[in-house]
């Protein structure tokens, strides 16, 4: 047999205020901190970076060094 399901006061008040948070938000120095951090410091950090590596590391695979290949061109 299935259970009557009791519906507990403090959850559905929490469900409500979930659905509806741009209503209830605020702008407070935990807000002010955590957005500073997450969408400012971290980007910048990852742009600085990213334009200081560039080009530095050489991912492509190079060509046979200048020995082999005059080697094999006077065997030819």
């Amino acid at each position: 047999m299935a259970g009557y399901l009791q519906q507990d006061p403090a959850v559905e008040k929490w469900i409500r205020m979930r659905e509806s948070t741009a209503k209830h938000f605020r702008w407070n120095a935990r807000n002010v901190r955590t957005v500073g951090i997450l969408g400012l410091i971290i980007p910048a950090g990852i742009l600085y970076l990213a334009t200081e590596y560039n080009g530095t590391s050489k991912w492509a695979a190079q060509g046979p060094s200048p020995k082999v290949a005059a080697v094999a061109e006077e065997d030819a």
